[in-house]
């Protein structure tokens, strides 16, 4: 009797499919169209039952978590690339009051901004930095919890940013002035708006309300979703906001802006609150000032690799004192 061989399939998309599953079937309004059709996928490829049976092994062993205590060691324990998406399960259960299949929602997950980084193409956890080589030899560098997607065709080059925080450099400036340039836009994706490069290095960071846009080297041009037609180009040494009113607080950019990429925060006579907020990026748990001390002037250079060091600096750098419930309840305090 002659065999069927049956071809693989792409690990990453279908780990990507059996998590969307997963969130469509736990929020509460999947309908038996839904789950016959999630049947359909399930016996379409014995790839696809594989990934299936790895989310009811995690979810098996994980339900009985307290999500209080489950979601910030899940949260921890998300690592970049390939290992971290096998953990997404482990933290999606977290989030189920009860621990049980049914009660988990899409919603919610959205809400702990866990899906969005757990089905990205590339991500970091919390402390960790990532360099990409994208497809056309541009650099693309993910600082601490970010994530973004790729989308790259014949007509352009796009990174959209999910979360966090990115470096870009071009392949045309990495390779000098006189390589070939690409015809395709290279642009990042924010969800107030656009950065388009113009043969540079620059970063994009992506908060609740509005990108801002940081312009190491040459220019960048950006445009605002509420006012698509109209280009503001920034150039090297300027910073910008994309809010959802348009683009503003043209300026100039911060001293140490990207200098993150090499582990270190350069700090300039900022307030002891920014430089808190800061670290707490690259650290898990809770770091925290005490308002009597917030407004504190400070200057330095402190590593992102090792904030335990960081605050050891501070402490006795400046007239401070470190209060500790546990490693991840943290409050700076006066001397």
């Amino acid at each position: 009797m002659k065999q069927t061989t049956v071809t693989p399939r792409d690990d990453a998309a279908v780990r990507k499919q059996a998590v969307a599953w997963y969130a469509r079937l736990c929020s509460g309004s999947a309908s038996d169209a839904d789950r016959q059709a999630w049947q359909r996928w399930h016996q379409q490829h014995p790839d696809h039952q594989r990934a299936w049976q790895r989310i009811e092994a995690m979810r098996a062993t994980l339900q009985q978590a307290p999500p209080e205590v489950a979601s910030p060691v899940l949260r921890a324990r998300l690592a970049s690339g390939d290992q971290g998406r096998r953990q997404v399960l482990r933290s999606v259960v977290a989030l189920a009051s009860t621990g049980t299949f049914g009660y988990l929602s899409w919603q919610t997950a959205q809400q702990h901004g866990l899906v969005q980084p757990l089905l990205a193409d590339y991500s970091t956890g919390v402390g960790q930095q990532r360099r990409v080589q994208l497809p056309d030899g541009s650099l693309l560098i993910l600082n601490t919890h970010s994530a973004v997607d790729i989308a790259f065709d014949a007509g352009e080059r796009r990174v959209r940013l999910l979360s966090g925080e990115i470096l870009v450099e071009t392949a045309r400036h990495r390779q000098g002035a006189g390589a070939p340039a690409d015809p395709r836009p290279l642009i990042v994706d924010t969800r107030q708006g656009t950065a388009r490069a113009l043969g540079t290095r620059f970063t994009v960071r992506q908060f609740d309300h509005h990108a801002q846009v940081v312009v190491l080297d040459d220019a960048v041009e950006l445009r605002a979703a509420s006012a698509p037609g109209k280009a503001v180009v920034l150039r090297a040494g300027q910073q910008a906001s994309l809010g959802a009113a348009g683009i503003d607080a043209i300026g100039e950019a911060d001293e140490g802006a990207g200098l993150w990429q090499t582990g270190s925060l350069l700090v300039n006579n900022r307030s002891l609150g920014e430089v808190v907020a800061d670290l707490a990026r690259y650290r898990h748990g809770r770091l925290a000032c005490d308002p009597r001390v917030a407004q504190l002037r400070i200057s330095g250079v402190f590593p992102l690799a090792d904030t335990d060091r960081a605050l050891l600096l501070l402490v006795q750098s400046f007239p401070l004192r470190m209060r500790s419930l546990t490693r991840y309840w943290v409050t700076l305090e006066p001397a």
